[in-house]
């Protein structure tokens, strides 16, 4: 009984020594299985070289092949397909150059590394290598690099204008023609990690547009031609309305094959200078309802609105490149009291050149009438007719010519020298005087008359001038002062000339339309505070006959200055 005991005690110990062995060769196997392996998770170089020997390591880069994805455009249907290239190990000159590091890197693992796995990456310098040179050269080699007829990207661009939406990108398209630089890199960057395979699209290795619709350059452009034609600018020319937008302005805008846009400016002025022929009216022919009720053709003259088409042009550039939305008053030169055809509204001065007959209308009514002494047309010193503003008006000025100096107290140019003003040295008005014994051009008064137009004018005030028929003319004859005139409010003192007895019966005829000259500068109005000295007399112009309107349109007005009269002027002295 005890020896069989001692027999199964025998036994056991034998198969406990039977597995302590087992056990104990396994646990060596271990130790030197992860002694010659790489522990889970571990990356050398960036290659994953997990449970792998040094010799597996060789072998995977001995029969290491990277694919290389390329794409294919088609040039005229833009569609993109894909093909592939191989880069073998073997042709760059791929190996492990030193193994001790390797394992070193085995030994620092240990036993249980293995098995809980390794998260440090290693980076160790001359143990994976390969020929840069070689390298380069094959991926210099792929179709991508080398094809001649390799389609080209096309730029982000700025579509057409739709009305009410503005514009918006047209969006870049690839090529596939490859950019070296970058194909280098990645296909290197492959390598070295040992990767099966790269897509040179997603790593981003063709040439791109210039132009791509994230870009700054298409970005900035697409806003500043949306804010351009957002613009909205409403003019107003009396009843008339001229409305700027966007359905215009986009005809404006110049893009550039760079991707920026501008307004041509050319185009602006172009409407500018629609809207003056349109709008402006100096320099023009007007029908004129005179105070005999009688409708008068008023050819010439400076007066009427007259646009700085320089200015305007300037200012409205700005108003589009900020994309303003107003109503506009345009740069003027020059303004007349009305828009339309009555430009020279309800208050002016109306002077008739046959009848001899100034009238001042107030707001449509005649306020004040008187006869007058216009320029001597047997001298062709005939005073011009036309439409004018009264420049400036002046007390006590000294009216100067080639032989004549003289003083008057009230002084209202209007025609460049030619003026109203008082002629204390005539004891008569109206009738025919003027054929003979007329003025240098200006329009002589009695000098209570005067004083009392001096009250009524004011700077930039119309005054028509006009030749009305001859059998008004020959009527007016007959007395001092003109017979047809209406009936008025106030009458002048101090002259010699009687009212008005009847309204005439005889339409005037219209005189010969003089031909068209240059158009005269605009006139300032000179300062009066104090009297300057005298320049150099201007020489008299030679003034049409009294039979005719005169055959030219008023040259420009110089600027007159407070003491001086030009050429033309000194009223009623036949000396």
């Amino acid at each position: 009984m005890k020896a069989k005991q001692l027999l199964c005690e025998h036994k056991a110990l034998t198969a406990i020594g039977i597995v302590a062995a087992i056990l104990l060769i396994g646990v060596i196997s271990i130790f030197i299985y992860t002694g010659s392996h790489f522990a889970r998770g571990t990356k050398v170089n960036g290659i994953d070289v997990s449970g792998m020997k040094i010799n597996g390591l060789k072998d995977k880069i001995q029969d290491y092949k990277l694919q290389v994805t390329e794409r294919k455009i088609d040039a005229d249907t833009r569609k993109e397909s894909t093909y592939e290239e191989t880069i073998s190990g073997k042709n760059i000159g791929l190996k492990i150059e030193d193994e001790e590091p390797l394992k070193e890197i085995m030994k620092k693992q240990g036993f249980f590394t293995f098995f809980t796995g390794e998260k440090e990456e290693y980076e160790i310098s001359h143990t994976i290598s390969y020929d840069d040179t070689l390298l380069a050269e094959k991926a210099a080699q792929l179709k991508g690099l080398t094809q001649t007829d390799g389609t080209e990207p096309i730029d982000a661009s700025i579509s057409e204008y739709k009305e009410g939406k503005g514009y918006e990108v047209v969006e870049d398209q690839p090529g596939d023609i490859l950019d070296e630089e970058k194909t280098v890199k990645a296909v290197t960057e492959a390598v070295s990690g040992l990767k099966d395979s790269v897509n040179l699209a997603k790593e981003d290795c063709y040439q791109k547009a210039d132009l791509t619709a994230d870009g700054e350059t298409i970005t900035k452009t697409l806003e500043d031609m949306n804010r351009y034609v957002s613009t909205k600018i409403t003019y107003q020319f009396g009843d008339e309305t001229e409305v700027l937008d966007g359905s215009t302005i986009n005809k404006w805008i110049k893009y550039s094959a760079n991707g920026t846009a501008k307004i041509r400016a050319k185009k602006v002025e172009a409407y500018v200078l629609e809207l003056r022929r349109k709008h402006d009216t100096v320099f023009t022919n007007r029908k004129f309802k005179t105070a005999y009720g009688d409708t008068v053709m008023v050819y010439g003259g400076d007066y009427g609105w007259w646009m700085d088409t320089e200015k305007e042009t300037a200012k409205l550039t700005k108003l589009i490149e900020k994309g303003a939305q107003k109503e506009r008053t345009p740069e003027y030169r020059q303004t007349a009291a009305a828009y339309g055809d009555q430009d020279y509204g309800d208050t002016y001065v109306e002077v008739n050149l046959t009848g001899q007959h100034v009238y001042v209308t107030q707001k449509g009514k005649v306020v004040f009438d008187t006869a007058c002494v216009t320029g001597n047309q047997s001298k062709g010193y005939s005073t011009p007719a036309g439409s004018y503003g009264i420049t400036y008006k002046q007390r006590n000025a000294t009216l100067r010519g080639e032989n004549y100096a003289t003083p008057v107290d009230y002084w209202m140019p209007f025609n460049g020298g030619v003026g109203l003003h008082d002629a204390k040295w005539r004891s008569r008005f109206g009738g025919t005087i003027y054929k003979t014994s007329g003025s240098h051009g200006c329009v002589n008064l009695p000098p209570s008359a005067a004083k009392t137009i001096f009250s009524y004018v004011e700077t930039g005030m119309p005054v028509i001038c006009y030749y009305s028929t001859d059998v008004v003319a020959k009527k007016s004859a007959d007395h001092n002062t003109a017979t047809a005139t209406p009936k008025v409010t106030k009458t002048p003192e101090a002259t010699k000339t009687p009212k008005a007895t009847k309204k005439p019966t005889a339409t005037p005829k219209v005189t010969k339309k003089p031909k068209k000259t240059s158009k005269p500068k605009a006139t300032k109005k000179p300062k009066t505070t104090k009297k300057p000295k005298a320049t150099k007399k201007p020489t008299v112009t030679k003034k049409p006959t009294a039979t005719k309107a005169p055959t030219k349109a008023p040259t420009a007005k110089p600027t007159p200055k407070a003491t001086q009269a030009s050429a033309g002027e000194q009223g009623g002295q036949s000396e």
